[in-house]
């Protein structure tokens, strides 16, 4: 539950993402609307596998398209992701 908790703070901090007009950042909006929509449903289900993975996925593709945050929170984040486990729900 403390690992959930920590991705939902997660999620909060990574819930801004730069402007359209800023070319490198062009898949980071739509990254970030599938990563804040997969966190919604798996938070108001956490015993669903499927959209743990879909968290998961969505969380690690969003760090990769959205690079807002420094290198130790990016390995952090990954960390967080490599430790939920989504067949333990």
């Amino acid at each position: 539950m403390k690992k959930i908790l920590g991705l939902g703070a997660l999620v909060l901090s990574m819930s801004s993402c730069g402007s359209k007009l800023v070319d490198p950042l062009a898949g980071c909006e739509k990254a970030s609307t599938k990563f804040s929509n997969a966190a919604t449903a798996f938070f108001t289900d956490l015993t669903s596998k499927s959209k743990c993975e879909a968290f998961k996925s969505s969380a690690s593709n969003y760090l990769k398209d959205c690079p807002t945050l420094s290198v130790a929170e990016v390995k952090e984040a990954n960390d967080s992701i490599k430790d939920l486990d989504c067949n333990d729900l």
